[in-house]
């Protein structure tokens, strides 16, 4: 019989905010695998799940570089797909890690598809986790929405004046991935009227966790990939 194939959100980066499901796959699965974007680095997520794995416990990584080449992504997900099939068809679950939410802009995505493709009738199931935005949310004890508010959840903007045409449709924004594009969309933000009343929130529950109301604070800064904007309405305080 083949293994079974889980999607585990281990949550934005504090060990607590796994889910008890999670938690419990976790811990049952004999191989762990891991994304790394390139060879020799260290895995966030498996640093956030380390001390909830036991000794016995094999953990492979897996390559899925940051990389907007499409060939070169579709090479390496096939790779890793096919090291996952090896795995499963040995009759080993895998539990394959991604920081946040499973289903949420996360390389397991893509991956879950390439094994469905590779290898119909694996059976996978994919466990949700706490979002980073849910967290920074959070650590701010400020809402992400009210009532019947309307909130976006916006990735990397290559041209961030697309942002300008979004801002007037939603009082609640979450903008993730900034750092490449970082002083183009603070400027979008103020020419808008946005910025007073948004918060940058880098690495939060991590190591290095950055917080400022001033976006002017961080023009002209290299970021975090893992950093993010809340934008509120301007009504909001």
């Amino acid at each position: 019989m083949a293994g079974k194939l889980y999607g585990l959100g281990v949550g934005p980066g504090d060990p607590e905010l796994i889910t008890l499901k999670a938690l419990r796959v976790l811990q049952q699965v004999p191989v762990v695998a891991v994304p790394v974007s390139r060879h020799g680095e260290d895995s966030l997520a498996l640093t956030v799940a380390k001390s909830h794995l036991r000794p016995e416990q094999e953990i492979i990584t897996l390559q899925m570089p940051m990389s907007r080449d499409q060939e070169c992504l579709e090479k390496a997900w096939e790779a890793a797909a096919g090291r996952l099939l090896e795995k499963l068809g040995k009759g080993l679950d895998v539990a394959f890690l991604t920081l946040g939410d499973a289903s949420l802009y996360s390389s397991y995505s893509y991956l879950m598809e390439k094994v469905g493709e590779l290898e119909s009738g694996v059976e996978i199931e994919t466990v949700p986790g706490v979002t980073s935005f849910a967290a920074a949310a959070a650590r701010l004890n400020q809402p992400l929405a009210k009532g019947d508010e309307p909130l976006a959840v916006v990735p990397l903007l290559e041209d961030p004046e697309v942002l300008g045409e979004l801002l007037p449709h939603f009082s609640n924004m979450v903008l993730m991935k900034v750092a490449r594009r970082y002083d183009e969309i603070v400027r979008v933000l103020k020419e808008n009227g946005r910025a007073e009343n948004a918060v940058l929130i880098s690495r939060c529950g991590l190591d290095g966790e950055i917080v400022s109301r001033d976006l002017d604070e961080g023009i002209g800064k290299k970021h975090d990939y893992l950093t993010a904007i809340i934008v509120k309405g301007a009504e909001s305080k």
